[in-house]
């Protein structure tokens, strides 16, 4: 049965990475909280996961127009560059202060986000009203990326 769990995990991981939104804030919980792996391990596991889907992924977006190369080309280098000295200082640092870094980031991005999502629906001619789907509150608008719609920006069954 655990073998599931781990195949899960993966699963997840890759479908969040397939859209360009990192498996890892998705594959490194589910690793240390539900199947009790070690936060350096589940990232080591993370690393090795994200190179071998990578490749792949980043072909098909480059294939459908969805990689700036203006601005990969401004923040891959200091992006490969704080990569290399932190992964250098990592092994010294206790499993337990990376995973509350995590965790503290995690938290971070997710109140930051859903801020924002509210404060851009309440700044929107339509405004909130109850009836709303929960999707329509935070805008599915933001799986979508440049001119190319590849998610329903309106989960709603319009019949």
């Amino acid at each position: 049965m655990n073998i599931l769990w781990f195949v899960l995990a993966g699963v997840a991981g890759g479908v969040i990475a397939g859209m360009g939104m990192g498996g890892g804030t998705l594959t490194i919980p589910i690793l240390t909280l539900a199947l009790d792996v070690d936060q350096k391990i589940a990232q080591s596991v993370n690393l090795v996961a994200f190179v071998v889907m990578s490749v792949p992924v980043l072909v098909i977006h480059i294939k459908n127009g969805l990689v700036d190369f203006p601005s990969l080309l401004k923040t891959a280098p200091l992006a490969l560059i704080g990569s290399a000295v932190c992964a250098w200082f990592a092994p010294d640092v206790p499993a337990e202060v990376l995973s509350r870094c995590f965790g503290g980031f995690l938290i971070a991005l997710g109140a930051w986000q859903g801020v924002k999502a509210l404060k851009d629906k309440f700044k929107s001619k339509k405004g909130f009203t109850p009836a709303m789907c929960p999707l329509d509150l935070v805008g599915c608008s933001v799986l979508t990326v440049s001119d190319k719609a590849y998610y329903p920006k309106n989960l709603k069954d319009d019949g």
